[in-house]
């Protein structure tokens, strides 16, 4: 069999750099394009290795495990004991994961090659049509799929640290709901200085109907089929602007009880607006309110078990 060592090593080369530039995005790491580019040549010269008399030595796990801890020192530097074995945990997990799904595509269309076997196989060339192809295409859309993926978890991962769940009493009504504490929204009440909490009107419709909730969004009080006593006595306008929206003014609830679990822990509260908007802020609906920071900070009024 011929083997053609130029076109291997080209291909070591690229995949090497593509799982070093997959480790430093999950990591979050700044890299040199200089730095990369030595480590994926000093880590496709085991092409060469493998066919010289110490071929032997690269077979055996440590000597792996040494080899590649340089690629890493190379890659990125040493900073600190934790920074460096963090670098080369992640390297092997995004080596094997990607490894591991070349594997599992080569088995699952593994059936369907094997009735062209006889037309794809050769004795003479760089190596099996199949397992090339496979490589070539394969690896930059499992490598690709794989970037989504953890930046999606990532966000997932931050957007759950960061929900609590909310009950909101109003007279008798109770509305459960999940909200994202943000640390952004700063609004607040300008007269009394309240914090406001922002939720979406969809939820207190069932409660209070629709032409209520339509009436309070367009502050229209003086609208005689919905200007309830609640809508009276409970709203509050907030000088407010979001994207989308037409009027500088927020219609927000005085509510009895704002109730938020976070942590383990309860923070209730009277001393809180409650915003309504018609947007969708979570289009997966992981939340369906937006929570004011203060809103669990101090001392919680109740420790979960």
């Amino acid at each position: 069999m011929t083997i053609y060592l130029d076109l291997i090593w080209v291909l070591n080369y690229l995949i090497d750099y593509l799982l070093l530039l997959l480790t430093a995005l999950v990591l979050k790491r700044r890299h040199t394009k200089v730095r990369f580019g030595l480590a994926a040549l000093f880590a496709s010269m085991i092409v060469f290795l493998m066919f010289t008399p110490v071929a032997s030595w690269f077979y055996h796990p440590v000597t792996k495990l040494i080899y590649s801890a340089f690629i890493i020192l190379i890659a990125f530097g040493y900073k600190r004991w934790t920074y460096y074995v963090q670098g080369l945990a992640m390297f092997y997990f995004v080596t094997f994961m990607t490894g591991g799904a070349l594997f599992a595509l080569h088995f699952f269309w593994q059936t369907e090659l094997d009735l062209f076997s006889s037309g794809l196989r050769t004795e003479t060339s760089i190596g099996s049509p199949v397992s090339w192809l496979l490589v070539v295409l394969g690896f930059p859309l499992v490598w690709y799929f794989s970037k989504h993926r953890f930046d999606t978890i990532e966000t997932k991962a931050v957007n759950f640290q960061q929900l609590a769940k909310v009950e909101i009493s109003i007279g008798e009504h109770c509305f459960k709901m999940d909200g994202l504490i943000d640390s952004g929204n700063q609004l607040r009440d300008p007269i009394t200085r309240v914090p406001v909490m922002i939720i979406e009107a969809n939820l207190l419709e069932e409660a209070f109907g629709q032409d209520v909730v339509k009436a309070m969004l367009h502050l229209n009080m003086d609208d005689s089929s919905s200007n309830t006593q609640w809508l009276s006595d409970r709203l509050r306008i907030i000088p407010f602007r979001a994207v989308g929206q037409s009027q500088p003014f927020l219609a927000a609830i005085k509510p009895d009880e704002v109730k938020v679990r976070f942590q383990d822990q309860v923070y209730r509260s009277t001393h809180v607006l409650v915003g309504v908007q018609q947007m969708e802020f979570s289009p997966d609906g992981l939340y369906k309110a937006i929570l004011h920071p203060k809103q669990v900070l101090g001392i919680p009024e109740e420790q979960l078990a």
